[in-house]
C-alpha cells in the first residue's frame, strides 16, 4: 500500500511539474530566438490561436495565429532573411505582460509588402508589449519609427 501511495504522490508531483507554467519572459525569449532562426512556423508555435498582433505602423491588428505567422512573421523573414531581432533593454514585466526595447536589423533581400528587394541594410528600434497566458502569446503590440524604416527601404540612386 505504501508503494502505491508513494507512486501516486510521485505521479502527482511530476505531473504538476510538467504542467508548471513557463515564465512569460522565457516564452518571449524563445519566441525571439525562433525569429532569429528565421523560422516563422516555429515562432508561431508561441502564439495563442486567437492572438492579436498590433503593429502601430500599419494600425490594423492582425488576428489569429495563422494570420500572424503569414502576414507578420513570415513577411518580415521573407523580406529580411538574415534578420536579427534583439532586446536592447532589460525587460519590464508584471505577471503576464512584458515590455522591452529592441533593435531589428538585416538586409532587405526579399520582397517587402509587394515591393521588390532593395538590398539595403535596415536597422530600426522599437518597443514591444507582449502578453503571455498559459505559455502562449495572446497579444503583441510593436511600436517603432516606420518613417525611418520606409526611408531605409527606398531604392538608392546609383
Amino acid at each position: 500500500m505504501k508503494a502505491i501511495k508513494a507512486a501516486a504522490l510521485s505521479f502527482v508531483l511530476f505531473s504538476n511539474l510538467a504542467l508548471a507554467e513557463v515564465s512569460p519572459l522565457t516564452v518571449v525569449k524563445d519566441y525571439m530566438s525562433a525569429w532569429n532562426a528565421h523560422d516563422a512556423a516555429k515562432a508561431a508555435q508561441y502564439l495563442a490561436p486567437d492572438v492579436v498582433y498590433y503593429d502601430a505602423a500599419s494600425g490594423t491588428p492582425v488576428n489569429g495565429k495563422s494570420n500572424a505567422e503569414k502576414e507578420v512573421i513570415g513577411a518580415f523573414i521573407k523580406a529580411v532573411p538574415d534578420l536579427t531581432w534583439k532586446m536592447t533593454s532589460k525587460p519590464v514585466y508584471d505577471h503576464d505582460t512584458i515590455a522591452f526595447r529592441w533593435e531589428f536589423s538585416g538586409k532587405n533581400s526579399g520582397e517587402w509588402a509587394g515591393s521588390p528587394a532593395t538590398n539595403n541594410p535596415i536597422k530600426f528600434e522599437g518597443v514591444s508589449y507582449i502578453t503571455v497566458n498559459n505559455g502562449k502569446i495572446t497579444w503583441q503590440g510593436d511600436y517603432y519609427d516606420s518613417k525611418k524604416l520606409d526611408e531605409e527601404l527606398k531604392p538608392k540612386n546609383k
